[in-house]
């Protein structure tokens, strides 16, 4: 059987070796979760390659098929969630990294040495786009349950506004006192709008799929350009949210 032509957008310039094709993957992936699918009936889903690295070393990497067809996907939010939590995945990933107990220099050193590859695979048109930010654009502590969280973005135009794809990585077994390994709890991938609403399946296919056809996010030319980004993006967020309660308040006051 002949290799299809399945193309990359925007993957050049990451770390990782990271190239324009699919035929980056290992080639046992590549044969079990996307040609096989190629020549036979038309797919009904999207397919997910997720690589996660610390300092340049292999943390996870896993294939996930959605599938988009279900009166359920369609009409719930879109969520693509990769592990159980039940289930976490260990690391080699340890807090002694970083001598001393300070946890903003912890996060910090998380932040400038995580980096998640997240390709989105359309089998229909044979296309697929990297969805990541590659590096953190905020790295915290979740306030209840004190287990981080690091948030990867890209910022897309959808229908009527700017939305983003934002992907969360949540990690725990890092406490000061146990001083262990981490391990993965929850990767997941979601869309949302300028006022925070998590857009559902339906939505999200269309603005996912532009972005494959597109060429998703742009080549990051310098670590810090895609939280740049993404603070531009909470600017106007605030900015709506402003503006709508103006708007809000000069309704009331003309009734």
């Amino acid at each position: 059987m002949a290799t299809p032509d399945l193309t990359t957008n925007q993957t050049a310039g990451d770390d990782h070796g990271c190239e324009r094709t699919i035929s980056a993957l290992h080639p046992d992936i590549i044969r079990a979760h996307i040609l096989a699918r190629l020549d036979g009936p038309r797919p009904s889903g999207l397919i997910s390659a997720v690589d996660i690295f610390y300092q340049g070393k292999l943390v996870l990497s896993k294939i996930e098929e959605t599938e988009t067809l279900s009166e359920w996907f369609l009409c719930s939010p879109f969520l693509v969630e990769l592990i159980d939590p039940k289930d976490p995945i260990p690391t080699d990933i340890r807090r002694a990294a970083v001598p001393g107990d300070d946890d903003g220099a912890w996060l910090k050193h998380l932040e400038e040495n995580v980096t998640l590859s997240w390709i989105l695979i359309d089998p229909n048109l044979k296309r697929a786009a990297n969805v990541s930010s590659r590096r953190p654009v905020s790295v915290n502590r979740h306030w209840l349950t004190g287990e981080i969280q690091l948030r990867f973005s890209t910022v897309m135009t959808g229908a009527r506004e700017v939305v983003q794809c934002g992907l969360v990585v949540t990690c725990g077994g890092d406490t000061d006192k146990e001083r262990g390994k981490m391990h993965v709890r929850e990767v997941g991938l979601h869309v949302e709008d300028m006022e925070g609403r998590h857009l559902k399946g339906s939505e999200s296919l269309v603005i996912l799929g532009n972005a494959i056809e597109g060429g998703g996010r742009r080549k990051v030319r310098k670590s810090r350009e895609g939280k740049e980004r993404y603070e531009e993006y909470l600017g106007l967020r605030r900015e709506s949210v402003w503006l709508e309660r103006e708007e809000r308040v000069r309704i009331r006051t003309r009734v």
